[in-house]
């Protein structure tokens, strides 16, 4: 029996499913989270299904977050979708069900739960949730809002077909594109920045560093980000601006939070970067990953890291 087989029977015999995501979540996390729900509403309408997570306000144009009391965790099945580790698991909760299930494609480094389902290197979880409903196409029914969710996921984590992209990809995005749901809306929603922003990312531009090897990266302090009042909109989309740069070869965004440490994202163009991820308490793709810093002097020992990998595959 395949995992996608015996998660299929699994949500068959629920009759409460919970489904959970990622803390901080992107796109695919929503996505995935979403486009799961929907795909299970419409095919078992009489199942009570439910997303959780911590509300992000810029992400309410995916959909909203649900309060509910523990007791429906009693006999329920939970799905974690697009989270490689447990400890990042939004409302810890998640392991309160009966059975728990794990749909990802990051490294398997924790394989957590009763039921894995992963496929690293995949372009996104909502690209296997759209596998996963064409698999089983006889017996599940995807709306075009289940469709339009896995859409977003998957022009969000493949950086609107920058990275992680396939023949593949592509023939899945075509096919959800046959759904008659507005994807051209979303792709605007998706590239549209504030004011706010705007302004930040001129910041960004005059104040990087670029190092011999190729690294790119800049520190935003408290203070940095409250000056541009992003607001809700948040500092996500600083991350790809530092990858523009014809000479970079990775970048690195270390914003600080409100106790002190730093939460660091890392991207690449063809270096394996997870490994650093993975040494500062974080993970994920080779060539996108998150950290965390717990100072200005660990921020220093990322940047030192990530230009000596840099240096290494010059010299190799």
């Amino acid at each position: 029996m395949t995992a996608q087989t015996a998660i299929l029977a699994q949500i068959k015999a629920a009759d409460t499913i919970i489904i959970h995501r990622h803390q901080r979540p992107d796109p695919d996390a929503f996505g995935s989270q979403f486009g799961l729900a929907e795909l299970i509403k419409t095919s078992f309408p009489e199942k009570q299904v439910h997303v959780v997570g911590k509300q992000v306000p810029s992400m309410t144009w995916m959909g909203e977050m649900e309060q509910i009391p523990d007791s429906l965790y009693d006999d329920a099945l939970v799905i974690v979708t697009d989270t490689a580790n447990s400890p990042r698991v939004d409302d810890r909760r998640f392991d309160y069900g009966k059975v728990l299930v794990k749909i990802d494609h990051h490294p398997n480094d924790e394989p957590y739960g009763d039921y894995t389902w992963v496929i690293e290197g995949a372009s996104s979880t909502s690209a296997m949730i759209f596998a996963f409903y064409k698999e089983f196409e006889d017996e599940l029914t995807l709306s075009d809002a289940g469709a339009s969710y896995l859409y977003a996921g998957i022009v969000g984590d493949t950086g609107r077909f920058l990275y992680a992209t396939k023949s593949e990809t592509m023939q899945v995005v075509a096919d959800l594109m046959k759904f008659d749901f507005d994807w051209f809306k979303i792709n605007q929603q998706m590239d549209t920045i504030s004011v706010e922003a705007a302004r930040a990312s001129g910041y960004v531009y005059n104040n990087m560093v670029t190092t011999d090897n190729g690294f790119n990266y800049i520190i935003l302090t408290n203070e940095v980000v409250e000056n541009f009042n992003l607001g809700d909109f948040g500092t996500a989309f600083i991350v790809p601006l530092l990858g523009k740069i014809n000479t970079v070869k990775a970048w690195a965004v270390f914003e600080q939070q409100d106790d002190g440490f730093f939460r660091v994202r890392l991207r690449s163009r063809n270096t394996v970067i997870n490994e650093i991820a993975k040494r500062h308490g974080g993970g994920g793709h080779k060539f996108a990953s998150g950290a965390f810093a717990k100072d200005i002097d660990e921020v220093h020992e990322i940047i030192r890291e990530a230009d000596e990998t840099l240096k290494e595959q010059t010299e190799a």
